[in-house]
């Protein structure tokens, strides 16, 4: 095996060893509390954990659309939906801090005649909104927990430390998509770093684009999201769907294994859990989020059996599930390819 092929593989398996390590030592020590709690889970709020998996990616799939739109290339709508759909389930095995979704959504949307450009504005932009709600989601989380605790744990601590990584990177978007200087200085940096995971994926994948090219690109389609900002409201409003989805997941997998908590409880719990899906070394943040659910949710009175089965369900419907259908939507991404090089030509 070459040096570069050990590398590679390191990259990929070796965070995915690293969080199985942490679920094995998780699960462990409450097994017997595990399986009590899933052998009673009741089929039907499954079903609805299952439903908002789905129409959380739906949401998800209406962003990048009407962006797209916006931009002045529209996709068919089933098209894009499947494009964040591979994307983002690409983040949950490979750990890069979220770059290995964005090039393989730059790769897929290039096959339908998108340029790089376009691919980085609409990236940045649906970014920048969910960072934004993600904060607002973990801030809210945090004074819930003061407002509901007469004591201060770590938990506020880590609450502050994630909700200021989150607004600092989001603000760092926001400067690097609307600052001239900036954007020029890291304009050559970002599609070199674009240019390195594609190749590092598929050589194949290398693009045939000029850097001055993909400048002119990026810095046009800029200009159209300034100019046409007032459409922007619709997008932030499918993110917020599409994290009320993703907290649905969650409660619904508590409801299936017959656990019943305030609102407040459950956003707390999936505030927590969220701050460890940031964490760069972890695939989708395997293993920490469930730790973090499970010590929280346990915390505040739920049974430890209950809270790591609900935890793990929403792992299940939310990571695992879409993950294995995204084998499928990408043959049917594939199979569409031919017909924009027809196109094209």
């Amino acid at each position: 095996m070459s040096k570069q092929s050990l590398k590679k593989q390191l990259f990929i398996y070796a965070p995915i060893a690293l969080s199985l390590g942490i679920l094995a030592v998780l699960v462990y020590p409450n097994l017997e509390a595990l399986l009590a709690a899933v052998k009673t889970a009741k089929p039907f709020y499954l079903l609805c954990s299952l439903f908002f998996s789905f129409a959380g990616y739906l949401f998800m799939g209406l962003a990048l659309w009407e962006v797209l739109k916006i931009l002045g290339h529209s996709l068919p709508f089933w098209e894009a939906s499947g494009i964040v759909f591979v994307s983002t389930t690409v983040n949950y095995f490979v750990s890069s801090a979220g770059v290995s979704g964005f090039a393989t959504r730059a790769h897929l949307l290039s096959k339908r005649n998108v340029p790089y450009g376009i691919s980085v504005t609409s990236s940045v932009v649906i970014s920048v909104f969910i960072y934004l709600v993600l904060a607002a989601i973990i801030l809210e989380g945090m004074l819930l927990q003061m407002l509901l605790s007469s004591s201060y744990g770590i938990n506020v601590f880590e609450g502050v430390a994630g909700v200021l990584f989150v607004l600092t990177f989001a603000f760092v978007l926001v400067m690097l998509f609307f600052s001239h200087e900036l954007r020029t200085a890291w304009a050559r940096r970002l599609y070199h770093l674009v240019n390195h995971l594609m190749y590092f994926f598929s050589k194949k994948t290398i693009p045939e684009e000029t850097f001055l090219q993909f400048e002119t690109q990026l810095a046009g389609g800029i200009h159209t999201i300034q100019a046409r900002r007032y459409e922007l409201p619709l997008v932030l409003g499918y993110i917020c769907l599409d994290w009320v989805s993703n907290i649905l997941i969650l409660h619904y997998a508590f409801r299936s294994v017959d656990a019943h908590m305030h609102t407040s409880t459950l956003i707390i719990g999936f505030a927590l859990g969220q701050l460890m899906t940031i964490i760069p070394i972890l695939p989708g943040g395997l293993g920490a989020m469930e730790a973090a659910m499970t010590a929280a949710f346990s915390g505040m009175g739920i049974p430890v059996g209950k809270a790591l089965a609900a935890s793990l369900i929403f792992r299940l419907f939310y990571y695992i599930v879409p993950a294995l259908a995204s084998v499928f939507v990408y043959w049917y991404l594939r199979v569409s390819e031919p017909r924009y090089t027809q196109n094209k030509t």
